[in-house]
């Protein structure tokens, strides 16, 4: 029974604040990090790569239908063009998905799941820009460079959420170490 009039009392409390502020709002505790984080890898990640990868060395435009397919597929060819920045955005991501938690390792295991996310979506795109084919399967699994695109993914999710771990470990001891003394 306590728990039940612990539940009436929240919703009690939180129809007072509602009427209160006006306006609605959502708490979404870690999961809304975690989808915040997929939906920055969803637009800024392929983002960054279909902006630098469009445009000559002259700076004029390219159609898609004459740039190189494997763009989508193996995005660690477009890296050098772009100055490295998507994995860099890739790194921030998984760094920031990895300290905000509590435990590292569902951060660890939140950006792990960055690389397959990013995988599906390069085959999506493919199918949007040139149609349904068995084309970007053969590119990802049936060549070298598809796995060493790859193992680089995963190298740099994981370096990122690595970092984060080691960051937050550093800057928790820190902290306890200023209180002890």
């Amino acid at each position: 029974m306590k728990h039940s009039s612990a539940i009436e009392d929240h919703k009690q409390i939180l129809e007072h604040n509602l009427k209160e502020q006006g306006y609605f709002s959502i708490d979404w505790g870690r999961q809304g990090g975690v989808i915040l984080g997929y939906i920055l890898v969803f637009l800024g990640y392929y983002g960054i790569i279909a902006n630098t990868y469009t445009f000559d060395q002259y700076g004029r435009w390219i159609s898609f239908t004459e740039m190189n397919k494997k763009f989508l597929i193996w995005t660690y060819i477009t890296y050098i063009q772009s100055y490295f920045l998507p994995a860099i955005f890739l790194f921030l991501v998984s760094f920031m998905l990895t300290y905000k938690e509590e435990i590292p390792q569902y951060g660890i295991k939140a950006s792990l799941w960055l690389v397959p996310f990013i995988v599906v979506q390069g085959f999506i795109f493919y199918f949007f820009m040139y149609g349904l084919s068995f084309e970007p399967f053969i590119f990802q699994f049936a060549s070298g460079e598809g796995y060493l695109n790859i193992l680089i993914l995963y190298g740099v999710v994981i370096s990122g959420s690595i970092s984060g771990m080691k960051i937050k470990y550093n800057r928790i001891k820190k902290r306890q170490s200023y209180y002890v003394e």
